[in-house]
């Protein structure tokens, strides 16, 4: 059979996209037709699994179509990101980024496998986590200016636990030690129980951890918490002062969570997500399922997301850099 001619074969793909075009856009206007991937780069029962369970179950009621969570945990969140980062731009793989992973472990490590700013589409927001300097209950710090006080008399002695390296945890410690002006030590731990054993047990003398893993300790009188790093009171402990009544103007250290899929989604399949989310996120049942979890509920445009991900991105890099702080 005699091959056309270089115009034939043209005329002939172009013909054929014209009519592939229609099934693509309709394809897009009725999405989900099928299961969501949506992936957690955390373990279960952590704030990231359960903001996940409780949006993926009511996006599988909103579109009639599963939305499975996938748990990836690995390499501070970087792992789990990577796989969004690099799913097939057609919506049906999502995921929770976070400002560990999106912010801090970008601006503490030679390299992540993925740009924070181009590789993802964001979707929305979905929670914030703030954390808490806090003491022993026998303690004789009673407020941030006796801290600062004392370390300041004895730089270089006082020591604060964290939850580990790079994680939202260290780098509020790290932002209170620029903030204050002090030379304290940084102890990191393996997660938030082992850092709060250790305080418990007077192997260091403050820890940074986030509220909700504070939160049993601080009730039953074993814990002091004597400030909240988002830039007013956390609900969970409404008694306790932010860093910025302190005294602090310019602190603000609270952990975010979103949601995203990979750059370049096709814009019907990027609305529907984002609306979806949103609903989801803006609802009452939802709200009062994250402060029952203890977190912030948070909602957003994708629009707005991406924007505000774009400032904390910059603002944590900044910090690292000013602060020296590393991956110990």
């Amino acid at each position: 059979m005699p091959s056309l001619p270089p115009f034939s074969r043209r005329a002939l793909l172009g013909g054929v996209a014209a009519l592939a075009a229609p099934l693509v856009a309709r394809a897009q206007a009725d999405f989900p037709t099928r299961p969501i991937r949506m992936i957690v780069p955390s373990a279960a029962g952590s704030g990231q699994d359960i903001l996940a369970r409780v949006v993926a179950q009511r996006l599988s009621e909103l579109w009639g179509q599963p939305v499975v969570v996938e748990n990836r945990v690995g390499a501070g969140g970087t792992i789990g990101s990577d796989l969004i980062a690099k799913a097939p731009r057609d919506g049906y793989t999502i995921g929770v980024i976070n400002s560990s992973s999106m912010a801090i472990s970008p601006a503490l490590l030679p390299s992540v496998p993925y740009d924070p700013l181009t590789s993802f589409t964001p979707l929305g927001l979905g929670a914030a986590n703030d954390c808490a300097l806090a003491v022993k209950a026998d303690s004789p710090f009673r407020g941030v200016a006796d801290v600062v006080a004392a370390a300041k008399a004895r730089p270089g002695q006082l020591t604060w636990a964290s939850a580990g390296s790079g994680t939202s945890t260290h780098m509020a410690g790290e932002l209170f030690r620029l903030e204050a002006g002090v030379d304290v030590v940084h102890v990191p731990y393996r997660g938030s129980p082992a850092a709060l054993t250790a305080l418990l047990g007077g192997q260091v003398d403050m820890l940074f951890n986030t509220i909700n893993s504070l939160l049993a300790a601080v009730r039953n009188d074993q814990i002091r918490a004597l400030a909240s790093t988002g830039r007013s009171r956390d609900p969970l402990l409404p008694d306790v002062p932010s860093f910025v009544e302190a005294g602090f103007a310019a602190y603000e250290a609270s952990g975010w969570l979103g949601f995203a899929g990979p750059a370049g989604l096709p814009p019907e399949v990027l609305r529907k997500l984002s609306e979806g989310i949103r609903q989801v996120t803006r609802s009452e049942p939802f709200q009062q399922a994250m402060i029952t979890a203890g977190m912030r509920p948070q909602s957003s445009t994708a629009q707005e997301f991406q924007d505000y991900m774009a400032v904390e991105i910059g603002r944590w890099r900044d910090i690292a850099r000013r602060s020296g702080a590393k991956m110990d």
